[in-house]
């Protein structure tokens, strides 16, 4: 190490440190995308950050999805996939082939990502502890099959891990009252995950930099904003981040603090975003 490395290292822990003593027992609530786990090296630095977060007291919760895996597995077993208005149709083999991937694949390998980083993290589905209940979701446009939407949350058991030093893992599977699996959508999972915790942070890891003005200038950027602009938006944004917009603002008229929407493409955006002065990505305020 060169002596001027020192110094610059020890500004980057002062500059961090106000921030580790803020989020110290607070509640975050972490969706990550499934790209941001489709590769196993950005996968890594996911659960570092997340390692981190953790080992300095932040309680965490995190939920996952895995859309591009999930389609990946269904081409491989010869289904192609369908969506209506963004949303997966799925059959009862698509729901066989989601539980699979998303349980038994993406949950499993994060789980052992976070425990070689040091954490005790508890891999689970909605069906746990009945912590969300889905309903089955309608479309106009088409019958999208076993498709839900949140019904309930309840966050006992979550707060009980919380408390015990444990980091859930949520996959986005949820059952019906009947106790049958719905395909739910991760970003509404966290949402209202988040909205029942009363987390002081809603974080969306995503494949873009943030919500835009004008999605084809890159100079439009919104770094912060408020509640009613993003509700004024919404109806323009991508069919991949009206969901996202959608639980934001349901989350911040449940009492969360602030959200959101980060580029999980850049290396430790979680850190950059909570223990840095500048942040990135965009900010959405009550």
């Amino acid at each position: 190490m060169t002596s001027g490395a020192a110094p610059d290292k020890a500004a980057v822990l002062l500059e961090a440190l106000p921030y580790i003593r803020t989020w110290r027992r607070r509640t975050i609530v972490v969706k990550v995308g499934g790209q941001a786990l489709d590769d196993p090296a950005s996968a890594s630095v996911v659960a570092e950050d997340l390692a981190l977060l953790s080992l300095v007291g932040v309680q965490l919760v995190v939920v996952h999805g895995g859309g591009p895996q999930v389609s990946d597995a269904m081409r491989a077993a010869g289904v192609q996939p369908s969506f209506v208005d963004g949303l997966r149709v799925t059959d009862d083999t698509t729901m066989e082939i989601v539980r699979r991937v998303l349980v038994g694949s993406i949950n499993n390998d994060l789980v052992a990502r976070l425990a070689r980083a040091g954490l005790q993290a508890v891999g689970l589905t909605g069906a746990d502890g009945a912590t969300v209940i889905a309903r089955k979701l309608t479309s106009e446009s088409g019958d999208l099959g076993r498709v839900g939407e949140v019904d309930r949350v309840d966050a006992g058991l979550l707060t009980t891990l919380l408390e015990r030093g444990y980091t859930p893992l949520l996959a986005s599977v949820a059952p019906d009252a009947q106790g049958d699996p719905l395909n739910v959508n991760a970003d509404a999972v966290a949402g209202a995950v988040a909205g029942s915790l009363q987390a002081e942070k809603l974080v969306y890891l995503t494949n873009v930099e943030g919500l835009y003005r004008d999605l084809g200038d890159a100079g439009s950027l919104i770094s912060e904003m408020k509640s009613d602009e993003l509700r004024s938006i919404a109806p323009s944004l991508s069919s991949g981040m009206q969901p996202k917009a959608i639980s934001i603002l349901a989350a911040l008229e449940q009492g969360v603090g602030k959200a959101h929407i980060l580029d999980g493409r850049v290396p430790h955006a979680l850190l950059l975003e909570i223990f840095t002065d500048e942040g990135i990505g965009t900010q959405v305020l009550p």
